[in-house]
């Protein structure tokens, strides 16, 4: 005979068991989502990544407390194709913006191929993750950077409930207030003041959307302008970088300027996740943190020159607007405290068209695209199949990438350049600076992932550059008959 005492424990027993497994039901099945995005910040910004000089406590804390990825990709090196792949699951190629928006422009007399032209926004017949999220009752938000589009090619009205500062932008005029034309986005510009910082002012209205829709599920892409030009920080923290680099030359990089834009980044990021914590709601919460592009390692146009450039790469080869690892490898961090272990370090190779196919997989939608895999199994220590990763840049970057194309397989990558026809081919996993050119050494690997990258270009019925018909070489342009 059981005893009634023991009845009631047995019974208490039972009902916490039953409400564990229902929560751990909920918390499988509607998380709330937070992808944060940062604008050329690079795969070596960070304390996590190995930079010793500029300090992003919180964003090592948030790699800490899930996975960082070592081998994290954006889907291009310019900003508008890579935002695009992480609204849509798309490659660039598919949705046809192989260039940022407003970027591409004529062949010039000295330009040795004309480049394919580009959409100028995102189609409406794109589906993006808010949409199908909104499907599964999932409240929407986008801030920041969008620059996909202006008018009816804008976030609110791309599934998302709540727009703050997403239109046709690239970079703001200033990132202190009124940080754009006066009356352009009033949304930030009626509740801030003078001496407001951009990327404050963005967290302020993120912090508030967590605060009002702690109750419901929501989805939130939050996405900085900064550490893009023009190169701006807060004077507080460029004194502490100054002194913090003392006699040195401030030449060297990353540049101090620079280095106080990201530490405001992790500054906030940290106010974020303490407001999850407040609102006790971070366990069921991912929280994504990426960036578009690879750092800026070269001087910026004569507008935004100050302070460039502002950062190298490490040990990575070039940067924004090139193929080469500087270009295209990103910090990617992933935090989910329900499900994703703490202290996982990651070298799968995946990229940003991954995260539609991701985000679908963990709510239970069925919608997938054929240009990206789900991460999902990653987060429970599974593999992923390995795989062809594919770079289109059929266009001459304002940082001075010529047209070309990347293939990753493995630990090989090879890299076409049209101009001259020629190839490259690295192990990645014995130079990942991309120095030694094997297409000799091993003939018959080039050949191979020739043929796949050729193939997958004309299975996705890439563009190509052509031959300028106007092309008057490296000389001056010939005058007119």
């Amino acid at each position: 005979m059981i005893s009634h005492s023991s009845r009631y424990v047995l019974i208490a027993i039972l009902v916490l068991c039953f409400l564990a497994s229902c929560g751990k039901e909920k918390v499988s099945e509607s998380p709330n989502i937070i992808m944060i995005v940062a604008d050329d910040l690079g795969w070596y910004d960070l304390g996590c990544y190995g930079n010793d000089f500029i300090e992003t406590p919180n964003l090592d804390k948030l790699a800490s407390d899930g996975i960082r990825f070592t081998d994290a990709y954006a889907a291009a090196p310019l900003c508008s194709p890579s935002r695009a792949s992480l609204m849509t699951g798309l490659h660039p190629i598919t949705v046809n913006i192989t260039e940022h928006i407003h970027g591409n422009h004529p062949a010039g007399a000295h330009q040795k191929l004309q480049t394919p032209p580009v959409a100028q926004q995102l189609s409406l017949e794109f589906g993006t993750i808010a949409e199908a999220l909104k499907e599964k009752g999932y409240h929407t938000a986008f801030m920041g950077k969008w620059h996909l589009g202006g008018g009816k090619f804008k976030p609110d009205n791309r599934g998302f409930d709540l727009n703050i500062a997403g239109a046709w932008n690239g970079l703001p005029r200033s990132f202190f207030y009124p940080f754009f034309a006066p009356g352009e986005k009033p949304e930030i510009q009626n509740t801030s003041k003078e001496g407001d910082y951009l990327t404050d002012v963005l967290t302020d209205h993120a912090i508030e959307y967590i605060s009002k829709r702690k109750d419901s599920t929501f989805f939130m892409s939050l996405n900085y302008y900064a550490p893009h030009v023009p190169i701006e920080a807060k004077d507080s923290l460029v004194k502490k970088y100054r002194k913090k680099r003392g006699s040195a030359n401030e030449s060297l990089l990353p540049n101090i300027h620079y280095a106080a834009m990201v530490e405001s980044i992790d500054i906030n990021v940290g106010r974020i996740l303490r407001k999850l914590n407040e609102l006790d709601i971070e366990e069921n919460t991912i929280v994504i943190f990426t960036s578009d592009n690879g750092g800026l390692s070269v001087r910026e146009v004569p507008a935004f020159a100050k302070h460039t450039p502002p950062t190298d790469n490490g040990m990575l080869r070039e940067g924004k607007g090139y193929v080469y690892e500087g270009g295209i490898r990103e910090p990617l961090l992933i935090r989910w405290p329900s499900v994703i272990k703490e202290a996982q370090l990651d070298s799968t190779p995946v990229v940003g068209q991954d995260f539609f196919n991701t985000l679908m997989d963990v709510v239970n939608i069925e919608k997938r695209t054929s240009d990206g895999v789900s991460l999902a199994p990653l987060f429970k220590g599974d593999t992923l199949p390995e795989r062809g990763i594919l770079w289109h840049l059929p266009h001459y970057s304002p940082q001075g990438g010529k047209p070309s194309t990347a293939y990753r397989e493995g630990d090989w990558k090879l890299v076409h350049h049209y101009e001259d026809g020629r190839y490259e081919l690295f192990n990645l996993q014995k130079d990942l600076s991309e120095r030694f050119n094997l297409t000799k050494k091993y003939p018959e690997k080039f050949e191979v992932l020739k043929k796949k990258m050729d193939a997958m270009l004309l299975r996705m019925n890439a563009r190509l550059p052509q031959p300028n018909p106007n092309y008057q070489g490296n000389g001056s342009p010939k005058s007119n008959p």
